[in-house]
């Protein structure tokens, strides 16, 4: 089994410069559980080179592993790994493709928490030979969980405890009634609090909104939410609350006052800003990645090298022109960014080939839409990706390859990468032939509006080109 492991590695060797560009760590094991590979990455997760890793995974039957795994993860993965092989057939898909979260030792002592998703090597037969996994760190994730579950806690233990601030103003905005959260929140004790005006404990910007609002509320007689209300504390720290405020009316029905509740917000406001740092960071992360992986295909292919940049701009620029939501224009454009990965099992021969390909290399030259979703499918994007690859060389009335779709069956995503793949291949050089104008490239997407290509993508498309300018950089 190792063997046929080994073998699947070799046959499959373009996948190993993929493997070793990214982060994660892969390992590749038989069905007796040896490992038969594990990715150079470790060093820069656990800290240990390959051979060391090696030499403890090695000898796992013989509590290596504590070296590299607290005892409660080796327990999971032990379980884990025994369930997927002995109760195969009772697991379903999703069961089966469930990551499993492991705490690990690093070299140097400290821990990472890192998730796994394993998934088993099957030779031509349909037979299980082997496994392989794919390890990431997830550890600035579970940090940002227990913060929000922390959080989480701590608000429904003061709903519970009736912690937030509620009091009650006259109609001139002074204190007539509080709680004694109210007085924690603030620092004042009750005797400062009782009767102070709002212009008080607020500034003058913020005094001017407060009586605008409860202007309204006396004027409606309907509640509001004020949001991020900044108050300033006895301590004279500016702290944000939410407000819910409603109006106080007598027996007679006439406005009497406000009464609302307090909510302090400040620490909710911070952590949102540094979770959003997070994840604009991760996500930075993510498209350096991409841009990795569409490097190594354009160090092949010299005469194609920025197509696949020049392509994200073109198509960012049209889903922005489509009215795509933000996340969706992303997706659109890292797909762009390396729709053409699949290249990497083309000779670079056949891509630099300056006459007329064979019907042979052009049939190997069709592979790459397929080759590069097979590669993109291992990685988990917040997008649908791999599809994005697979159909960008599609054709609405179901011309084009490799499956032959039409456009009621192609992503949205690929109708915009497959236009703009045709405008930057036309205008740029290639091996057999010089660079077109523009203008032919508007007549081809123009003549084939509706046909070939999706007839609102085309129409986005010319607006940007005839309309607004639009160039590509170099």
């Amino acid at each position: 089994m190792k063997n046929n492991a080994n073998s699947l590695l070799k046959n499959d060797g373009f996948y190993r410069t993929i493997i070793e560009t990214v982060k994660d760590i892969t390992t590749v094991w038989d069905m007796n559980l040896t490992l038969v590979y594990v990715s150079p990455s470790v060093n820069d997760l656990l800290g240990y080179n390959s051979e060391e890793v090696n030499e403890i995974l090695s000898h796992w039957k013989k509590s290596d592993l504590t070296r590299i795994m607290t005892p409660a993860t080796m327990n999971t993965l032990l379980e884990g790994i025994n369930r997927r092989i002995n109760e195969y057939d009772k697991l379903d898909a999703s069961e089966l493709r469930h990551p499993v979260e492991l705490e690990l030792i690093r070299k140097d002592g400290s821990t990472i928490w890192t998730e796994t998703i394993s998934s088993f090597l099957r030779n031509s037969d349909g037979e299980r030979t082997g496994f392989f996994s794919i390890t990431r760190d997830i550890s600035k994730r579970k940090h940002n969980q227990e913060m929000l579950l922390e959080s989480e806690e701590k608000y429904r233990s003061i709903l519970e405890s009736i912690e937030e601030g509620y009091f009650e103003v006259d109609l001139a905005g002074n204190f007539t009634f509080f709680n004694d959260t109210l007085c924690r929140m603030s620092g004042y004790s009750r005797e400062e609090l009782m009767g102070m005006n709002n212009r008080e404990y607020t500034s003058p910007e913020t005094a001017k909104q407060l009586y605008k609002t409860f202007s309204e509320i006396y004027v409606t007689g309907k509640p509001v939410k004020i949001v991020d209300y900044e108050v300033i504390l006895r301590n004279k720290s500016t702290h944000i609350y939410d407000l819910s405020v409603s109006l106080i009316q007598s027996q007679s029905g006439k406005p009497a006052g406000f009464r609302g509740v307090a909510r302090d917000i400040t620490k909710r406001k911070a952590r949102d800003r540094e979770l959003k740092e997070s994840y604009d960071k991760l996500q930075n992360i993510l498209e350096e990645t991409i841009r990795t992986l569409a490097f190594t295909v354009e160090v092949r292919d010299p005469y194609t090298a920025g197509h696949q940049r020049r392509v994200a701009e073109l198509s960012y620029a049209i889903s922005v022109k489509m009215g795509l939501s933000p996340e969706e224009v992303r997706g659109v454009k890292m797909a762009a960014l390396i729709h053409d990965v699949g290249k990497i099992k083309v000779p670079a021969e056949i891509l630099s080939k300056p006459g007329r390909l064979t019907p042979n290399e052009m049939d190997l030259i069709k592979t790459h839409p397929r080759v590069g979703s097979d590669i993109l499918r291992k990685i988990e994007f917040p997008w649908p990706i791999s599809e994005f690859v697979l159909q960008h060389h599609e054709r609405i009335n179901g011309s084009g390859y490799p499956q032959g779709i039409t456009g009621k069956e192609m992503h949205p995503e690929a109708k915009i990468i497959a236009v703009a793949d045709v405008v930057e291949a036309m205008v740029s050089h290639r091996p057999y032939r010089p660079a077109l104008e523009m203008s032919k490239a508007i007549e081809e997407i123009s003549h084939h509006k509706g046909t070939l290509y999706d007839a609102k993508v085309v129409e986005a498309c010319l607006s940007l080109l005839t309309e607004e300018g639009f160039t590509f950089t170099q």
